[in-house]
């Protein structure tokens, strides 16, 4: 900005006299830098100089204030573009519209609205993505009929009265055949406006799912020469990855480049995102790989999406890696990075690295959000530092952000996790007497904790660790504070044996039942697993029966809930009906059903049931988890089943998992009692090359 301004005051040196048009591209350099000052002080040398601000200069301040949360200021400023006969274009409404969305001032977007219209102005795609962004899941359709009766209105000047409009009264299917007609009227009117009208329609064809019309409205648009758009393409994209078909989705890619269009930030961050929601991270890699190979500066939000999905899968390293390689490419983080990486940290278990770039965060001057602060104390609980955790919820609470539904469930989260119910239920009561609301995450996250711990103590009792009561009750009070009434009502649980949560589980199943979120799928499955571990199976099987019945269809965690629960109760031929009726129902097995159908069949004895499982997932693109391999080693090994045996080393071999000590021992045993020397010192090779891998990384 420096060597413009010095270029600019050249300018005016020799004479030449600036137009509108250099002023604004200086006002939005400094609006951007956030010198506001200087913004304004060209605003007020361009009406000196005769030049009146037109609608981009009022455009450009409008879009600062919003984007720095000053929608009051950026109002005004509409109001005096008004008043100074400077008609605003769309731009500057969407940004307003959008500002006030942020803010949930709803009743005021739809007044901004109206007054767009009637002011004659013709909305665009862009105002479009920004009000289908905000209106419920459905109702993508219904709202382009209202944006194409718009441009026929302001833009082609159509009389709508002989259109009549029963938007509300009508189905999908009656909308959208208004549309053919509203899309007939408007390219016999305007071309060029039949070209936006077209890419809204398919724009929210696509983001209702209806891939087959987005398709056929693509190919009508061809037939009149009518050229999508950017974002109409990467809406298409969008959908055709999310109804699973890749290869087409790549394809399509060419197609728009062929056409012309060439892929943006948007397109590389809409492969990333799908690729990173079916956990398909070498995919992800190359789509990055892709854009700096051609040039383009990937954003901050495709290299969050990477480090989230790393993070998920416990890939904690190659997350620390990729924000390092963010970081070397000059590509500096945003709030919403910094919490990504720090929930990263916190969830695998780095809460000193968490706190680190917390801190980090604060140095770089970037504000925390509660969600920061939240991932932090997540990650301070989870790895015992109590105290530390308090610091920064005193700090979250001294900043005005108030413990709300997300802390308490994470925090409830980690004490369930820890077997700690009487604190965990003391938490639920103080949330509950706080008039927090409990979401679907916290009846999932209570129902699941107490059920996983029915049966899992194999007896014995744990007794809360003493060391951490001070930093509990810290915790306790603090959250107590924040909340505005008396200290003496607060819920005192007793939980000393497993018959007494057993008890707890099955009143908390019962009081779910009741809540108005189901039906729901991951209730469901959270209540199933509760009776599964109550040992009431018959329970559980009337649950899959009443969720069915209402519409709702199990899905690979539920039938792995119920395998299991079969498995621990002995009924290993119930557990295999169960797979094959799964399969049957056209419910394809994931890994994690496969992994537990090996760990359940080696526990009892069905090593040959086991080993075809393990091939099965080999044939669908599946590889055993290691647990698997090992428990399929250990029995083979009891079994005295050496050939089966080594070749289950050769596969983890190959998968790059190395066999534990334990079941190499076992192994080399077996070999060198059927007399098998070689391939006994092979194993004895790896075993002695493990030892000392071991002591080099300690």
């Amino acid at each position: 900005m420096k060597m413009a301004m010095r270029v600019f005051l050249r300018m005016l040196k020799l004479g030449c006299a600036p137009d509108k048009y250099t002023y604004n591209t200086l006002m939005h350099g400094f609006f951007n830098l956030g010198m506001l000052d200087k913004g304004w002080v060209l605003h007020q040398q361009m009406a000196e100089f005769g030049l009146e601000p037109d609608a981009v200069s009022y455009q450009i301040m409008i879009g600062k204030y919003c984007k720095d949360h000053k929608v009051d200021c950026a109002l005004m400023l509409l109001n005096n573009m008004i008043q100074c006969n400077v008609a605003p274009s769309v731009h500057s409404y969407t940004a307003l519209i959008a500002a006030l969305y942020k803010e949930n001032r709803l009743a005021e977007v739809d007044v901004l609205y109206n007054k767009m219209l009637d002011n004659g102005l013709v909305p665009d795609h862009v105002l479009f993505f920004t009000l289908v962004n905000n209106h419920p899941r459905g109702s993508e359709i219904t709202l382009a009929c209202t944006f194409l009766r718009a441009i026929a209105k302001n833009g082609c000047g159509i009389d709508l009265s002989n259109i009549p409009s029963t938007i509300s009264q009508k189905v999908t299917t009656d909308i959208m055949s208004d549309i053919d007609h509203l899309l007939g009227e408007i390219v016999a009117r305007n071309l060029s406006l039949a070209n936006v009208a077209f890419n809204i329609y398919m724009i929210a064809l696509c983001l209702g799912g209806k891939l087959d019309s987005a398709l056929l409205c693509m190919d009508k648009m061809a037939s009149l020469s009518l050229q999508p758009s950017l974002s109409a393409y990467n809406s298409m994209i969008k959908c055709l990855y999310q109804n699973g078909l890749l290869e087409d989705a790549k394809s399509f890619v060419e197609v728009m480049q062929d056409q012309g269009q060439v892929p943006n930030q948007t397109t590389f961050l809409i492969m990333v995102n799908e690729y990173c929601k079916q956990g398909d991270i070498q995919s992800a890699f190359e789509v990055l790989d892709q854009m700096e190979e051609s040039g383009l500066k990937p954003s901050v939000a495709i290299y969050d999406s990477i480090i989230g999905c790393l993070g998920r899968q416990k890939r904690i390293d190659e997350a620390l890696e990729v924000f390092r390689r963010m970081l070397e490419a000059r590509i500096y983080p945003d709030e919403t990075m910094f919490v990504t990486m720090i929930n990263a940290l916190s969830i695998n278990g780095r809460a000193i690295q968490a706190h680190e770039l917390f801190d980090k965060m604060l140095e770089d001057g970037v504000q925390p959000s509660h969600y920061a602060y939240t991932a932090l104390i997540h990650g301070l609980v989870k790895k015992n530092m109590i105290e530390k955790g308090c610091v920064y919820l005193d700090r979250m609470i001294e900043e005005g952000f108030m413990p709300n539904t997300v802390l308490y469930t994470s925090l409830i989260k980690q004490f369930l996790r820890k077997r700690e119910f009487e604190f965990a239920f003391k938490l639920v009561d103080l949330m509950e007497r706080s008039e927090i609301e409990r979401d679907l995450v916290t009846y999932i996250t209570l129902v699941s904790g107490v059920s996983r711990n029915i049966r899992s103590l194999h007896g014995k009792w744990l007794v809360p660790q003493k060391q951490y009561e001070k930093s509990k009750e810290m915790l306790f009070r603090l959250l107590h504070q924040s909340a505005m009434f008396s200290r003496e009502k607060c819920l005192k649980i007793s939980i000393s044996s497993q018959e007494q949560i057993k008890f707890l589980a099955l009143r908390l199943i019962n009081k779910v039942k009741n809540t108005p979120l189901m039906p729901n799928l991951y209730l469901y499955n959270g209540i199933i697993s509760g009776f599964c571990w109550a040992e009431k199976t018959q329970d559980a099987y009337k649950q899959l029966d009443m969720m069915q019945s209402e519409g709702v269809q199990p899905n690979q965690v539920t039938f792995t809930i119920l395998i299991d629960g079969h498995f621990r109760s002995g009924e290993i031929d119930l557990a295999v009906s169960l797979f094959n009726r799964m399969n049957a129902q056209g419910c394809s097995p994931d890994k994690i059903v496969y992994n537990t159908l090996i760990r359940g069949l080696c526990k009892h004895g069905r090593l040959i049931d086991a080993l075809s499982i393990s091939y099965t997932m080999l044939k669908k693109g599946f590889a055993p988890s290691k647990a698997s391999y090992e428990n399929l080693l250990t029995s083979l090994c009891a079994n005295n089943w050496s050939v089966h045996a080594l070749k289950i080393c050769e596969d983890m071999l190959a998968h790059k998992y190395v066999p534990c000590g334990h079941n190499l021992k076992l192994l080399i045993c077996m070999l060198d009692e059927e007399n098998k020397s070689h391939e006994a010192r092979l194993m004895n090779d790896l075993l002695l090359n493990k030892r000392r891998f071991m002591v080099y990384t300690s």
